[in-house]
């Protein structure tokens, strides 16, 4: 058997100099905007959305989020100033609050990105369950965000609308607690349930999961504004919430450091046929 030409690179395509990598290893350092809308819902759907062993955890809540964000991908300061088309990218989520033998993180069934290597990083490393989208949010004004303020998001996919929501900002600060369901706080907002779901090459029909808990570092929130929410509900996997209860939605600045996932559990699964 020839033996493997020497190559270099954390991940495909490997090069003998390894500088051409789609992503490189955690930490991994973001920042820039988010937008989210809060929703009671049905307990029953979301839970059929929760894989054993987590739990759903507190009120029936979920949020949908679009983030414009900025990452070096493990390459440093310099790749994401001298990268902007790389570094750039738009996220969408889908997120729950869960827990896993006490320990409280979000779940999120759904996500939509806009750039290959978070795309990539996040199926590959981490378990995101990401699709290729498009999306789109209001940037702040330079003035700063005023009362009346409107913040959009839109997400698509290929030619297919996805959900769009539309804030007005009607205070500072976050979404008033008419119960515990404006989750999450600072801890829970930082730590991620992911898992990943890739075929086994080597025995065809077996897919290999992977559960792992993801604790972001360094997480910061800033310039936090709430208000009420408007809501669009396009794709037919988020028909759960197009009954959902609103209880608003909020905007801020955002910024985190991304470690190595650590390992829950692992198991081997026939695929279905």
């Amino acid at each position: 058997m020839p033996a493997f030409k020497e190559a270099n690179g954390y991940t495909a395509p490997m090069s003998p100099d390894g500088a051409h990598a789609l992503y490189g290893p955690p930490p991994w350092r973001f920042e820039g905007y988010s937008a989210s809308v809060l929703f009671e819902a049905d307990a029953g759907a979301m839970r059929a959305l929760v894989p054993e062993p987590l739990a759903l955890v507190g009120p029936p809540t979920c949020r949908l989020s679009v983030h414009d964000i900025i990452c070096d991908y493990g390459f440093g300061k310099e790749f994401a100033q001298r990268n902007p088309d790389q570094a750039h990218y738009h996220e969408a989520i889908v997120g729950f609050l869960t827990e896993h033998h006490g320990v409280l993180g979000q779940w999120c069934p759904y996500s939509w990105c806009s750039s290959d290597a978070e795309f990539a990083g996040g199926r590959e490393l981490y378990g995101w369950p990401q699709k290729l989208g498009s999306m789109s949010l209001t940037r702040r004004p330079l003035a700063g965000w005023q009362t009346g303020d409107i913040v959009t998001g839109l997400v698509t996919r290929g030619n297919r609308a996805v959900f769009d929501i539309a804030v007005t900002l009607e205070r500072e600060g976050d979404v008033p607690q008419e119960t515990d369901a404006s989750f999450p706080d600072q801890s829970q907002a930082s730590q991620y349930f992911t898992e990943t779901a890739l075929p086994n090459p080597m025995n065809p029909g077996q897919v290999e999961r992977r559960l792992v808990l993801t604790a972001m570092a360094d997480m910061t929130v800033g310039d936090l504004w709430s208000g009420s929410a408007e809501v669009n509900i396009t794709a037919p996997e988020l028909a759960f919430l197009r009954d959902a209860r609103i209880l608003g939605g909020r905007t801020h600045e955002v910024s985190w450091i991304k470690p190595d996932p650590t390992r829950l559990i692992s198991r081997r699964l026939v695929a279905p046929g």
